[in-house]
């Protein structure tokens, strides 16, 4: 189905740098409840397409504190992205508040109640009315169309501002923010240049060690390198205007240069996993005694993207005392044969050992390959999860891709490995 986004014609905006506020809603996000993971990524996103955010606010499910912080917002700023607050309930007041702040009415925009009902269809299950709310929108507002839930964005003026009202759910904000309001503030701002990024993830060396590999290579003119750390990666960052074959060759040297290293291209390890997982039409079983829980949640959000089936089995440490090698083998060979006995699935096993470090364990369909690994240095219980987390995607991505599938490490020392056939 077509949604139409003609109901208003767009005001004309001169070209120029717009001032950027992002206005999160919800008592969850106010008072801390949930960690506001959306603005973060946002503000990096819209910085990586050219535009900056000038300000963040957040408001609680209040409808006058939700229309006074936009109103203000939009006084201030070029365009206002607001989060959250899109859906059924009666807490959810975002529209209410826009067409409060517009000075409009809420008028029912019948084509997404039709969406809505489909969604219904498709999920075998009755519509409730109260998602009739979701299709209530101010007067005159242009539809962003969200594929992926009942939600519906939309865009309107307000003080002279472009605003867009976006779900709160973070995949449906992230695909709305990617293939609708970028593209519309690109449109409308044209002045801005736009940069192409090309982003190589690697696992294992610091920034210092990367500028290391990387400082005899020329960089071309009007090519531009940037670093971002997220324990444990290290994004390297390319930025250039133009994709001539210097640029290209320049790139190709870059990627040779960080090959060892490199866990992905162009896009995050777990959606690379997952798409790998999807496409050779496996799924993952892990018994985890050391994150506890980490690595699933780790990856859950990619794997339901990509409908990837992930089982998890999750112990706690006072459940499961360390055991020795002998005793790890025999396990890996009996959970090995569990996940096996699953439909096309691969298995991780990891487990904490009696000297103190972590044995991370793979079962595909031929082998139970194996490494115990040591912390170099004392982590956070979560720091520590996410490095042990890193290494068993890691592994798995390296399977599915038949590399190496023991790489090194910086922040871990490998004390044994072993590769075993089923």
């Amino acid at each position: 189905m077509n949604i139409s986004k003609d109901h208003k014609s767009q005001p004309i905006i001169q070209p120029t740098t717009p001032r950027i506020a992002m206005l999160s809603t919800g008592e969850e996000v106010l008072f801390g409840d949930i960690v506001d993971t959306n603005a973060s990524w946002l503000s990096s996103y819209l910085f990586d397409n050219g535009f900056q955010m000038t300000t963040r606010t957040t408001v609680g499910d209040s409808l006058t504190a939700i229309s006074n912080g936009l109103s203000q917002l939009a006084k201030e700023h070029d365009v206002v992205i607001v989060n959250g607050g899109l859906g059924p309930t009666s807490d959810d007041m975002t529209a209410e508040a826009a067409a409060l702040s517009a000075g409009v009415d809420l008028v029912l925009y019948e084509e997404w109640v039709v969406r809505i009902k489909q969604m219904f269809a498709q999920w075998q299950r009755p519509m409730p009315e109260s998602n009739i709310k979701q299709a209530m929108l101010p007067s005159g507002s242009r539809l962003l169309d969200n594929p992926r839930g009942t939600a519906c964005g939309f865009s309107c003026e307000i003080n002279g501002a472009i605003c867009y009202f976006t779900p709160g759910v973070p995949h449906e904000f992230k695909s709305m923010v990617n293939q609708e309001i970028v593209p519309d503030m690109q449109s409308r701002f044209d002045s801005v240049e736009q940069k192409q990024i090309h982003r190589i993830h690697t696992f294992g060396l610091s920034e210092s060690g990367i500028a290391s590999q990387i400082e005899s290579l020329a960089c071309p003119q009007g090519v531009t390198l940037g670093y971002r750390s997220a324990l444990p990666f290290i994004e390297v960052k390319v930025f250039y205007s133009e994709l001539t074959q210097q640029v290209s060759e320049f790139l190709a040297n870059v990627e040779q240069e960080l090959q060892a290293n490199t866990i992905s291209i162009n896009m995050d390890v777990r959606d690379r996993t997952m798409a790998l997982l999807k496409e050779q039409q496996l799924n993952l079983n892990i018994f985890d005694h050391s994150t506890q829980g980490y690595l699933h949640q780790w990856l859950a959000e990619q794997a339901i993207s990509q409908q990837v089936t992930v089982n998890s089995i999750n112990v706690a440490h006072k459940a499961l005392k360390p055991v020795g090698e002998d005793e790890h083998l025999m396990f890996e060979q009996r959970y090995g044969l569990y996940s096996l006995e699953r439909s096309s699935s691969n298995g991780i096993i990891i487990l904490d050992t009696q000297s103190g470090g972590v044995q991370i364990a793979l079962a595909d369909q031929r082998n139970i390959s194996s490494q115990i690994i040591e912390f170099k240095r004392d982590y956070s219980y979560r720091a520590r999860s996410i490095v042990i987390s890193a290494i068993a995607i890691d592994m798995l991505r390296r399977n599915l891709d038949d590399q190496e599938l023991f790489a090194d490490y910086g922040s871990v020392t490998r004390v044994a490995s072993s590769i075993k056939k089923l």
